[in-house]
């Protein structure tokens, strides 16, 4: 096992993410770099009944996006706390175990989180424990500059495009809610094979 991982926080993050998030001892989460647009930060895909869905949360405008992550905050305008727990629920109702851990999750959008690091590392937290596996994790102190740390470095490394990714994503296919009439959709949030495969989810991601 890797003694350490430097890594962003995502938003449910995808099968890849916390494939990487076991490897290690101790889980570093950087809150000291900017915030970059289109990446995992502040999204998920999961798949609907129409293919790929993104789920964004929304943040608030102006300077706050040019901020470092810690300090990025989350804007509810827009009633999309609401909106992401529908879409889960049209999505994986008809999934084997939606129902086993509706209860665990559905209480993450009745609280409202001002910073987008606070859900996520929620998310993060809610998810070790529905995988029964202890995740070290700490936070970042400062900025830390490429090459500096001392451990694997995977920052931007596991991105929506799935041919910038810096690791090859887990593409073993299991079994999804809508493959009677679509293919399989790999890397998505770590909500899917939850939602699919159930306490065999750890063994998945392990493999």
């Amino acid at each position: 096992m890797l003694q350490s991982i430097l890594i962003e926080p995502h938003y449910w993050g995808s099968v890849s993410y916390f494939q990487q998030l076991l490897k290690a001892e101790t889980i570093v989460l950087d809150v000291h770099s900017h915030f970059k647009k289109g990446t995992y930060r502040n999204r998920c895909h999961i798949m609907g009944p129409n293919g790929m869905l993104s789920l964004s949360v929304p943040l608030v405008k102006g300077k706050e996006q040019h901020s470092v992550i810690g300090d990025v905050r989350i804007s509810y305008t827009e009633n999309w706390v609401k909106d992401h727990w529908q879409s889960l629920v049209s999505s994986y109702r008809r999934s084997a175990y939606f129902e086993f851990y509706e209860e665990d999750i559905a209480p993450l959008y009745e609280n409202k989180f001002d910073k987008l690091v606070d859900l996520n590392v929620v998310a993060i937290n809610l998810i070790q424990k529905l995988l029964n596996r202890k995740i070290n994790l700490q936070y970042s102190e400062k900025y830390i500059v490429p090459g500096d740390f001392d451990g694997l470095d995977l920052r931007d490394c596991i991105r929506p495009q799935i041919e910038k990714m810096g690791i090859p994503p887990l593409d073993l296919p299991y079994t999804q809610v809508f493959m009677d009439r679509m293919a399989f959709l790999p890397n998505l949030s770590i909500l899917d094979a939850l939602f699919n495969l159930g306490p065999r989810t750890l063994d998945y991601l392990e493999q």
